[in-house]
Order: structure tokens, then sequence, then C-alpha cells
């Protein structure tokens, strides 16, 4: 019969709580054990100081595993307005503002086990608010919490920033004052050559004792949203990406039932030397908001150059499915590029970013052209070229068909970054709208051009950052 030696028994045992005192957090619980031990025969004293010693190296040696950051954002941005978003009129006249986004962060993170988010912003028009006034402004943007299953798999639970792909879909649209976020659980998976997401989301309006009625006050949202997101690096020269995406709204007629929406689709990349190509292509099926047919799809290739001095060319093109209303085609061919980011796509004076309404439901064709130089080591200069015209012939109510063409759009920007904090943006856009651009617009005069200027400054300092065990 197989037997174990008392010293082995001993010698077993200690190395079982060495193992169990690396993990233990507070010294002094390990030294109460290592005390018993000592008491009940099973190890030395020696051994016990052994141990302890050895624990505190290690203690003194090793990488604190907490950490603790505080993060700021400041940004106020001067405005001159003149057909911004809208077409002018005979009596409009330019507006000249400023607005500011103060935004505070924490982020605490225990790591490989869990990490915690919570901000807070201030979003405010300078004058909007009487400086008298107890009235609170402050507002939470993110509070989510992730615990890690493993080095690879967490999930990410309140509300959050969903950002996918280039953004077109899914942003956190950090142009706008407030930017995005949404009330979710995401369950997130990584790894060197494949990363995924799976967030979903269920909005209620108020906690209920009977029903799923979702009635938001002063705006619309979706109730149910499903998005999942994968990426895979198959090389050093080919990535394939999938987004895909369920998002419901509630019917108008009945709170239980949902219209949902169906988009399906993704991107492949393939770069090598100085050239980067891409495409991307969506199909959108189901139901839209107000529960008629959908069949809609998207289209984006582009083709990148870069220099030998980081000079970089963009070229390419956004299509949108639309509807021909001299149809009588009960299903809508109108693509909506969901919760994305239009500003960096279809402009930069933001005329085309409610789909289906700032093109009347005809769809879009969207060429660009983007030059970027860098200047120096701190300075950027950019300049967008747009042309936009509708993907289907739109008729007025004279059964009239106009020009498919909408207008040309030009946006310089000149971007400084003095130090690792601080960015200054000067941008001025004008747009040469078209009379076709007028009819679909529904407002306006087109034979006035459009200009927009701006000036923003952005801080974003650390304030703290903590390693601690």
């Amino acid at each position: 019969m197989f037997t174990i030696s008392v010293d082995i028994m001993k010698y077993i045992i200690s190395i079982l709580f060495f193992l169990l005192i690396n993990v233990l957090s507070f010294s002094q619980s390990s030294n109460d054990i290592l005390n018993v031990l000592v008491e009940q025969n099973a190890i030395s004293q020696e051994k016990a100081d052994s141990l302890r010693a050895e624990y505190s190296i290690k203690q003194q040696t090793s990488l604190p595993d907490k950490k603790l950051r505080i993060d700021a954002e400041f940004r106020p941005r001067t405005e001159f307005r003149n057909g911004y978003q809208q077409l002018r009129n005979d009596t409009s006249t330019g507006s000249f503002f400023t607005n500011q986004r103060l935004r505070v962060s924490a982020s605490y993170v225990l790591d490989n086990r869990f990490v915690m988010q919570f901000s807070i912003q201030d979003l405010r028009v300078w004058g909007q608010q009487d400086p008298r006034s107890t009235s609170a402004t402050l507002q939470v943007f993110e509070g989510w919490v992730e615990p890690y299953i493993n080095n690879k798999f967490s999930i990410r639970i309140g509300r959050q920033r969903l950002i996918y792909d280039n953004q077109r879909l899914f942003a956190e649209n950090d142009w706008r004052l407030s930017a995005a976020v949404h009330d979710a659980i995401n369950f997130r998976f990584y790894s060197p050559n494949i990363s995924s997401e799976l967030a979903l989301a269920f909005n209620q309006s108020a906690e209920r004792y009977f029903g799923t009625d979702y009635a938001p006050s002063g705006f619309t949202n979706y109730k149910f949203l499903a998005v999942n997101y994968l990426r895979y690096k198959v090389n050093e020269y080919l990535i394939l990406t999938a987004l895909n995406s369920t998002d419901g709204y509630q019917d108008k007629l009945n709170p239980e039932k949902m219209n949902l929406r169906y988009t399906l689709g993704g991107r492949v990349e393939f770069e090598s030397g100085s050239f980067y190509t891409t495409v991307s292509s969506y199909f959108q099926g189901g139901k839209n908001n107000s529960g008629r047919d959908l069949s809609a799809w998207y289209v984006q290739p582009e083709i990148r150059y870069t220099s030998s001095r980081d000079f970089v060319a963009r070229f390419g093109a956004e299509i949108f499915s639309g509807n021909n209303n001299s149809t009588t085609d009960n299903t809508d061919h109108s693509f909506v590029p969901l919760y994305g980011v239009a500003h960096r796509f279809n402009g930069s004076m933001d005329l085309i970013t409610k789909f289906p309404a700032d093109v009347a439901g005809a769809g879009l064709v969207n060429p660009y052209l983007f030059l970027i130089q860098p200047l120096f080591t701190k300075i950027d200069l950019r300049a967008d070229f747009h042309t936009f015209h509708l993907q289907q012939d739109y008729y007025t109510i004279d059964d009239i068909k106009i020009d498919r063409y909408l207008g040309f759009e030009n946006d310089f920007l000149i971007t400084y970054k003095p130090n690792a904090v601080t960015k200054v943006d000067f941008g001025v856009s004008y747009m040469l709208p078209t009379k076709s651009f007028e009819i679909i617009k529904n407002s306006g005069n087109s034979k006035y051009n459009l200009t927009w200027i701006y000036i923003s400054l952005t801080f974003r300092p650390q304030l703290l950052g903590l390693n601690f065990k």
C-alpha cells in the first residue's frame, strides 16, 4: 500500500500554502495562517519566515494591479453659421455663438478582472442659462462596469459608447456637443487577430407594473437593439469585418408590437505599401419605423494613397439606395445609416445628415475627395470636396422630374496640436446648392451660397493617475 511520509506531507502543505499566500491580498491574513501552521508543526518557524520574506519581496517588485485614472475634457467652440444644416432665404442672417462641453471621467481598473468607467458632462451655449439659476445642468455621459471572465472575454454593462468599424453605422458622434451613448449589455471578445462584440439593449421610459409601452418624452429612440460586430485580421494586408444589427421601434398603434429593421453587411480592407483600398456594403430589410416593408442597400468604395511625406489622398463615394416617388411601390428602399456619424462623410456643413428626410427619401450618391497634408510636426491642413446627387429620380407635385445634382461642398480645416493635451481646429466651409436641393429641402433659396466658419479648442488633460495594490 502506497504511503506518504510526514516530511513529504509537510513539504506539500508548505508548497500549497505558499501558493495560497501569493494570491491573498492582505498580509495580515497570510501571517495568521503561517502562525497556525507553525503551531501545528506543519512547517518550521524558519520556513514561515522564509515564506514571509519571499512574499514581501514579491509585493515590492510586482507591478500594482489596481489603477485609478481621472481625465477631463474642456471643449469650447465658436461658430458663425450662414447656411449650416439649412438653406438661406431672403430674410435670414448669419448666427454667431459659442458652445462648450466640460467632461470629467474616472476609470478604475483591477488588472484582468474588472474595469469601471464613470463620466459626467456639462453642455451649454454661452448665455443660455441664467447665472443666478439653481437649476442643475450636469448629466451622466457614461456609467458602466466590465468584469473580465478571462483575459480575452469580458461583459460591459451600463451606459456606454458603441463604436464599430469606421463609425458609419455606430459612432460616438464626438462632433455633436452631447456625443452619443447607449444603455446596453455588451459581450466583448478580443484576441490579436479576432475581435467581436455582441451588444443588447431594451429601452423603457419608466419602471412599470405591466406592459412594455415605451413612450420617451421629447425624442424618439429604438425600443430594442441587438448588434454583432466581428473583425478578423487575415494577415498583414487583409482585414474582414462583419456588422449585423436588429433595431426595433415600437408600433404607433400597438405598444406591445415592434417594427424590426435588419441591417446586414460588412467591409473588406486591403493595404499594401502606400495604397489602401476598401469596400463596404450593407442590406436593410424588415420594417421601417412606421411599419412599412423595407428593402434598401448601401455601398462605399474608397482608395487611399499615403506618400513618403505623409500626404494623404482619399477618393471614394457613398451610395444610399432610395425611392422613386413617381411609382406606387409599397416597399421602402431608403437606406438609413442607423446611429453612425454623418459629419465626416457627407460634408462638414451637415446639410445631409437625416435620412431619409434630407434627401426626400430619394437616396444619395456622394463622390468625395479628401486631401490631408501635415505641416511641420504640429499642424495639419485638410481639404474635403463633395458633390451630392440623388440616387433615384424625384418628381415635384406638378409631375416635373428635377435634376439629380444637388450641389457642391468644400471644407477646409487647419488643426494645430501644440502639446499632447491641446488641440485647435479652425474650419471654413462653403456650399453651392442647386434648385433641386431647394426643392428637396422644401425650404430656403438656392440662389444664396452657404458658408460656415468655426474655431474649436480642445483640452484633454489627465488629472490623476494612481497605481496601487
